[in-house]
């Protein structure tokens, strides 16, 4: 319940500092449903909340000021998107990602992926790998932190900067979409230091090939990084399964 609270006070953390940067207030725009949607979507998605909150909705639209029925509008636009989890009679809650979505999530970055990686060679320059050098070099240094949402994060703008810099809209608004699906129902605490020092090397050879613009190789090299990432991550989702079946049987 007090993560729960934590969370709420975050939003209205967020949309004060907003006023405060001239940005107008939720309740003072005309689409009030779309603008709750936005705060509430982005803010699930850059804290570290866990799988199985419970979101209070009610004392959220109290503090934020907004209506029962956009506030709704917004929180099951949320849950048709696969980020929330509705029960009657028990409200709005973070469902875990499935084997499954997990699955399917990856085929889908498996075909998008590699032919942006090959189109956004032809498009570097020294600046974009001076940058994407920069982003890499955060990640790493995450590392040495108590794992968080943060590198997820960081690890999602390194391939949604790859995908802008391929040219293809649609393809890059897919990606974000379902990278952000994969990072708020994702488990932290399985992803090992060992993998992410994996993941470093990875998205350094990638880094590689594009800075010479060899596209195909950068293709390659994506395909084979997720491929590995969709490895780590079903087997992951299998252990935690089995883990909490077998916890009731062990009184």
């Amino acid at each position: 319940m007090n993560r729960s609270r934590s969370l709420i006070n975050g939003i209205i953390w967020k949309i004060k500092t907003e006023q405060r940067k001239g940005h107008p207030a939720v309740i003072k725009t005309k689409n009030i449903s779309e603008q709750a949607y936005l705060h509430i979507r982005d803010t699930l998605l850059n804290s570290d909340v866990y799988v199985g909150q419970k979101i209070l909705h009610n004392e959220l639209g109290h503090k934020l000021g907004i209506s029962h029925t956009p506030l709704r509008e917004a929180m099951f636009r949320l849950t048709a998107e696969g980020l929330l989890e509705h029960e009657n009679y028990k409200g709005f809650s973070v469902s875990a990602v499935t084997l499954d979505e997990a699955r399917e999530i990856y085929e889908t970055r498996e075909v998008i992926e590699p032919p942006m990686a090959e189109k956004a060679a032809g498009a570097m320059t020294p600046e974009k790998s001076a940058a994407f050098s920069k982003i890499l070099d955060h990640y790493q240094r995450l590392l040495a932190e108590p794992y968080s949402r943060r590198r997820l994060l960081i690890d999602k703008k390194l391939h949604m900067e790859i995908a802008k810099l391929s040219g293809n809209k649609i393809l890059a608004q897919t990606l974000n979409l379902i990278c952000d699906k994969l990072i708020f129902k994702s488990v932290f605490e399985k992803i090992s230091p060992e993998r992410g020092q994996e993941i470093v090397a990875e998205h350094s050879e990638i880094l590689g090939a594009l800075g010479k613009k060899d596209g195909k190789k950068a293709a390659k090299l994506m395909k084979s990084h997720l491929l590995e990432q969709k490895h780590y991550m079903l087997k992951s989702i299998k252990e935690k399964h089995s883990d909490n079946v077998l916890k009731p049987l062990a009184r």
